[in-house]
This record gives structure tokens, sequence and C-alpha cells, in this order.
């Protein structure tokens, strides 16, 4: 019979591609990765990898096995976390996401604030770019720009970020228009990002704009706003800043949710550091 212990192995070598890899997050050698993997082959009589370029790529046979690994994986998470919050207090541990803008800007200001209300909550912020799988606890709460279709989550839309197109004062009085007055030069979000609506909106708008600075990240962007290189598109969050000029208001508008596992929905410590965020959302533009 296969169980749990040898999923977590052919999870571990799907994910990582190699069997170093696997044994790394495994914490545990790369012989004994093989020889589970082996052993798992043997017992279900095929061949669950083969080997391209140096990594393990599973076959038909292990990624239908991986699969349902997965859905293992996730019950299991599911169920620690029920387990965990039964008769819950607003005490303990609570990791949450956040685009890293929003969470330095407007979050990370106020979590002061959070832990003399909640001394007993243990609030790590993360603020990043990636987004995380909450089926698999990498976080307990994400703010998110793009709505999740997973079931198993519950989705709130805690309200809309409006973004303009800002340059820096220098910038406006020292560099040409076009005739229309629209910049000539740009601050623009890196190739790999181009179908976020704020690269989409520039290429609509201010086709004959020349980008000068790409970036992958909405400080990075207002970083080089601010020291003239062009004009870009910023949130409402990061344009309160005297030095910055409006061209465009509301040239771009997006949906925030706030995003967490169902089984974590009478978690008093999520619900408290939920409220924690919409409360941080709604005053975002207060000094």
């Amino acid at each position: 019979m296969t169980g749990w212990d040898d999923l977590r192995f052919l999870l571990a070598v799907c994910r990582g591609g190699t069997l170093t890899a696997a044994a790394h997050a495994l914490r545990c050698s790369q012989p004994t990765v093989s020889r589970r993997m082996a052993a798992l082959a043997r017992r279900h009589g095929t061949a669950l990898f083969e080997t391209v370029g140096g990594r393990y790529v599973p076959t038909a046979a292990g990624r239908a096995l991986a699969d349902r690994a997965e859905r293992i994986e996730r019950d299991i998470h599911a169920l620690a976390s029920e387990a965990d919050h039964l008769g819950d207090r607003p005490e303990g541990a609570v990791r949450l996401t956040a685009p890293e803008g929003f969470g330095l800007a407007v979050l990370a200001p106020r979590l002061g604030a959070f832990r003399r209300e909640h001394p007993g909550i243990d609030l790590l912020l993360v603020a990043e770019s990636q987004v995380v799988d909450l089926s698999r606890r990498e976080a307990d709460l994400a703010l998110r720009f793009v709505r999740p279709t997973l079931r198993e989550l519950v989705i709130r839309r805690v309200g809309t970020v409006p973004f303009g197109l800002y340059a820096s004062e220098s910038y406006v009085e020292e560099c040409p228009r076009t005739a229309a007055g629209s910049p000539e030069d740009l601050v623009a979000l890196h190739e790999s990002m181009d179908e976020t609506p704020e690269s989409v909106w520039l290429r609509q708008r201010l086709p004959t704009a020349r980008v000068r600075v790409r970036v992958r990240s909405t400080l990075a962007l207002r970083a080089a706003v601010l020291a003239g290189a062009g004009a870009g598109i910023l949130p409402d969050y990061l344009a309160a800043d005297p030095a910055l000029r409006l061209l465009r208001p509301a040239a771009v508008r997006r949906d925030v949710f706030l995003v967490y596992h169902r089984a974590l929905r009478t978690s008093a410590r999520v619900r408290a550091a939920g409220r924690f965020v919409v409360d941080c959302f709604a005053s975002r533009l207060a000094p």
C-alpha cells in the first residue's frame, strides 16, 4: 500500500525536478530519495519518472499519482488547520502576504498598532509579488489584485484601487511632451508583466512614447518616476508625495481581494488579521 510518506517524496521530486532538490526540501539524503522512488515505482509496476536534460519529469503514471497526492496534501493541510483552530482564541501566528508596494507602504506602518491591540497574535507580513499557494499553507491570508478561482478559498472583495499616470515635478518642467500634452518618456513594468492592466493601458493610450526604464515592482517604478526617468502608472497609495504630479487620474482601476482557506474561516486570529487589512485599505491615504 502506498502511504502519505511515499507520496511526499513523489511530490518533492515533481516540484524540485531533481533528487538533490527533493532531498533538500525533505531534509534527507539524496540516496534516500532515490531508494524511495525506486521502491514506489516497483510497487506500482511502472516508471514514474523519466530524465530529460538532467531533470526528473513525471511520466503519465507519475503525473496521475502526483495529482492524487496533491489532493491528499490539500485535505491533510485543511484537516490540520481545522484541528489547530478548535476552541481558537485571537492568539498565535498568522502569515499574511500582500503586494510589495501595498505591504510596505500601507500595512507595515500600522503593524505597531495591530501588535498593541492584539498582543497574542504573531503577525508576519510577507510583502512580495509572488502568488503563494494557500491550499498548501504557504500563507494564512493573502491580499491580491487578481481574483482566485479555487473553490476551497474564501474570497472577499475589499475595494478598488485607482491607478493614475504620474511624473515628477522636475520631469514635467524640464522634459518635452507631445502636441497632445502626453509624456514622451515612460517608466513601465517588465515585459513579463505585459498583460497587467497598467501595461495594457500604456500600450493603448501612449503608443508613441518610449519606455526608458522597466522594473518588476511598483516600488521600483515609483523610485524611477521620482528620479525623473519618465511618467508611470502608480496606485493611489504610492502617489501621496508632493514631488509627484498627476497627469491622468484613474487611468486604471483594479479590484483588491482578501483571500484565505475555507478551513480558517472560524480562526479568531485570522479574522483579526483580516479586519486589520480591511481597515488599512480603507485608511490607505491617511498620513
